[in-house]
């Protein structure tokens, strides 16, 4: 993170690269605005939306679980101020992870961002094209978690692997059990999906006792219904952690020059 020297940078553009999506957000204010209503771009579309906006912005900030969409936004966007962060910006003693190297920063960065908006630990359900549920204590020491599917990736393993069996829409059947192929098969997806992230949270909670729990994602209002737990929908969550990270680190940056 070579060029975190200033606090005077008027407008950053943060983005998050994902496994099959790029999102980009920036603050007017203190509130968070999406770059577009969609808030996904392909790399091609997003370098050309940048090149064509070169006034708007002083900088992009960018966090990516994919170093190949990384690489070729850098190389095309060469007179631009770019500021990758990754999982080596992250203090160690942050992370009680035993494989830094293949931690998707995505995980630290939503519970980096959660940390920041209460004193308590947190779990974080990150609702993407993965889903991935995760823990950090009050401390902001980041404990790991659990990977899965994505909502609708995970109604599409039986649909690939049983093309006989038919498509169900995901939702809960009103009838326990299941008295007919359809129901049985929304129990086995809905009710599945659902009782493994609420056992998920429980062993949280025996692990480490009470936490607050923030879900955010690009499904995160489905799956706020679907568990009925009190709960904080934060759209901005690895923003934030970004956000918080670039800060920190320039800070510590500045206090050793």
């Amino acid at each position: 993170m070579s060029k975190i020297d200033s606090d005077t940078v008027k407008n950053t553009l943060y983005l998050d690269i994902g496994n099959s999506t790029i999102k980009g957000a920036y603050k007017m204010g203190t509130q968070w605005a999406v770059l577009t209503d969609e808030r996904l771009f392909s790399a091609l579309e997003l370098v050309k939306w940048i090149q064509q906006h070169p006034d708007s912005f002083d900088r992009v900030v960018l966090a990516s679980v994919r170093e190949d969409v990384s690489k070729a936004i850098k190389k095309e966007l060469s007179q631009q101020e770019i500021i990758e962060v990754t999982v080596s910006d992250i203090p160690r003693d942050l992370l009680n992870y035993d494989t830094p190297k293949t931690l998707g920063i995505d995980r630290f960065l939503s519970c980096y961002g959660a940390t920041n908006q209460t004193n308590k630990s947190v779990v974080v359900v990150d609702a993407g094209t993965a889903t991935t549920i995760d823990f950090m204590d009050q401390d902001d020491v980041y404990h790991g978690g659990v990977i899965t599917p994505g909502l609708w990736g995970f109604s599409e393993v039986l649909k690939n692997k049983a093309p006989a069996l038919p498509f169900v829409e995901f939702e809960f059947p009103k009838q326990w059990p299941g008295k007919n192929t359809v129901d049985s098969l929304k129990w086995g997806q809905a009710g599945f999906y659902k009782m493994g992230i609420l056992g998920f949270l429980d062993m949280y909670e025996r692990e480490f006792g009470d936490y607050e729990l923030y879900i955010t994602g690009g499904d995160a209002h489905v799956i706020e219904k679907m568990i009925g737990r009190e709960s904080k929908v934060r759209p901005f969550l690895v923003f934030e952690g970004l956000e918080r990270l670039v800060k920190q680190v320039s800070k510590k940056k500045g206090s050793n020059h």
